[in-house]
């Protein structure tokens, strides 16, 4: 252990070393992160240099340990492919991560640097043959390719979502990785746990400068990073016989980024949006929604991922892994009672779970409207707005309406849908209408109507969608202009949307059609 810990401490004073000048070469190279209002909302450009110096710092403590440690050298024959492997998709991942701060990529891009990356561990021999669930053992056979590199995409992607408030990654990346070196330990992987150790170090020592308010990010150079080492670390420490691994605990210690990457695909697939959108519903962000500060939210995710770290721990001793998964279990129950992560996801699968019941029955009876509405995020009067849409949608016999609204500039979020019900609804000759809402500029939102073809003109209903579009805009825009100031604004006569707003926008509407 005590070479373990040396590992740990030579990275830890490495990257406090380091990172000064690291954020002054970034600097002076432009490896900076700009904010732009809508997804990067931090105050001032920020260096991006925290990825290269976690690769640095743990890279040199573990090279270091190789030269003094004769018990890792003893290993490094069985390890040695596995570890260039590493090595190489560690470099990889950084070129990859450091070309999308300096110039962004596409997701689609990112997504195949990612899996070049996972391609080259893989072929350095990591690779789950067998899983080991409890006392059973499952034989992967054509899956163990699959299973592999979905394990370590789910990694990379998890905690590079998780990366979006300053200390928010290497806090909860110092407790995985503390626990994955006493899981590797324990099983006698010396090297796995000195790659643990190591990078548990270095992310360390970049926390004195990461929290907040920071003075450097990691970027994704390094959150990816952290992930696929994390990723690999997992499945070779957790080796109990020959391609066989036991992922129960590791999977308990990653439950907060797993969790927090569930939530975001739930939410951004069931509001019909691309999983690459960005939205402030993100564990961090439900938290600083509380009012709390981030120093606050940093305490209670680390008491979270203390409890984690505390059940592995108790896994180990008694040779137990419930006691991992009864940990992992209470951090999601003490999210979703609390009511602090969650509410929203579950609202939207409730939803369309009961819709699929609906639809599965045949729907209820001809005449009643179905709708759906669960506030994503922020305190927007998104409910009197939307009551005023399905009343108009009602009114000129539209078939359905849905209004998103993803404005991380504002913090808010929103999704709701009507449909009318009965044989109306389940016409084909059908016109749709998608609009996207625009602020200031910034891409907010669509709304989304569709009607039955006719007698009026199909041109005449589009143009009561750009009208209905209009109204959104601007109500989403005196919001924006009241978070702004801090001062309720009152929008000039016509212009607001509400009941007698639509009324006078009927009234209208009828003598253009007559």
């Amino acid at each position: 252990m005590i070479p373990l810990l040396c590992a740990l401490g030579l990275s830890l004073l490495l990257a406090v070393l380091l990172t000064p000048l690291a954020c002054r070469l970034a600097l002076r190279w432009g490896l900076i992160d700009h904010p732009d209002g809508r997804r990067k909302i931090h105050p001032r450009p920020m260096p991006l240099a925290g990825g290269v110096v976690v690769l640095v710092s743990s890279g040199t403590a573990l090279a270091v340990g190789f030269a003094l440690t004769p018990t890792w050298i003893e290993q490094l024959d069985a390890q040695s492919s596995g570890l260039i492997g590493l090595g190489i998709a560690a470099l990889a991942i950084c070129g990859l991560g450091l070309i999308d701060d300096c110039r962004g990529l596409r997701g689609h891009q990112k997504l195949l640097g990612q899996f070049l990356a996972v391609g080259i561990v893989m072929a350095g021999g990591v690779v789950v043959r067998r899983l080991r669930l409890f006392d059973w053992e499952v034989e992967l056979g054509l899956l163990a390719l699959p299973v592999t590199a979905f394990w370590l995409m789910g990694a990379i992607n998890s905690l590079n979502l998780l990366d979006g408030m300053d200390g928010m990654l290497g806090c909860v990346g110092v407790s995985i990785c503390l626990g994955l070196a006493a899981v590797a330990a324990t099983g006698e992987q010396w090297i796995t746990a000195a790659v643990a150790a190591g990078l548990g170090g270095a992310l360390l020592g970049f926390l004195v400068f990461n929290l907040p308010p920071a003075s450097l990010f990691l970027g994704d150079c390094g959150s990816m990073l952290v992930g696929l080492v994390i990723g690999v670390v997992a499945i070779q420490g957790s080796l109990q016989g020959p391609e066989t691994v036991a992922l129960v605990t590791p999977a308990a210690l990653m439950v907060l980024p797993i969790l927090d990457t569930l939530a975001a695909i739930v939410r951004r697939k069931l509001t019909g949006q691309s999983i690459y959108t960005a939205d402030r519903g993100h564990l961090h962000h439900c938290l600083l929604r509380r009012g709390w500060s981030n120093g606050q939210v940093l305490l209670i995710v680390s008491f979270l991922c203390l409890l984690n770290v505390i059940g592995t721990l108790l896994s180990l001793r008694f040779h137990n892994e419930s006691f991992a998964v009864g940990s992992a279990l209470a951090v999601v129950l003490i999210l979703l009672i609390t009511g602090l992560f969650g509410n929203a996801e579950l609202a939207l699968l409730k939803q369309r779970l009961c819709g699929l019941a609906a639809v599965c029955r045949r729907g209820p009876p001809f005449g009643v409207a179905p709708q759906s509405e669960v506030r994503l995020q922020g305190a927007g009067g998104w409910a009197t707005l939307w009551d005023s849409l399905i009343d108009c949608a009602a009114q000129r016999n539209f078939v359905s309406v849905c209004l998103d609204v993803n404005a991380p500039f504002l913090h808010d979020g929103y999704h709701a849908r009507w449909n009318r019900s009965g044989e109306d609804a389940a016409v084909s000759n059908m016109w749709r209408a998608a609009v996207p809402l625009v602020v200031e500029g910034r891409l907010v939102g669509r709304l989304e109507v569709s009607g039955p073809r006719d007698q009026e003109p199909v041109g005449a209903n589009l143009l009561r969608v750009a009208q209905l579009a209009e109204d959104v805009e601007n109500e989403m825009l005196r919001l924006a202009v009241q978070r702004q100031t801090g001062a309720a604004v009152v929008a000039p006569p016509g212009s607001e949307l509400g009941i007698e707003g639509f009324a006078s926008y009927l009234a209208l509407d009828r003598a253009v059609c007559s």
